[in-house]
């Protein structure tokens, strides 16, 4: 049983933080008006979390 729980929070960690960031990246260009790129350079989104998030915009 404790297999099965650390495989369920290790694939909702991976969903999280993916999800918390096109949130608030979607918030910055709404609120600020700004690009999907700008936005990721002001949270620092580094290149691997970059190009899955480009593709869920």
């Amino acid at each position: 049983m404790g297999e099965a729980v650390e495989k369920y929070a290790e694939k909702y960690a991976e969903n999280v933080r993916p999800n918390s960031l096109l949130d608030s990246i979607k918030k910055m260009m709404t609120n600020l008006k700004i690009e999907a790129d700008q936005a990721m350079n002001v949270l620092e989104v580094d290149d691997s979390d970059r190009a899955i998030l480009q593709k869920r915009l």
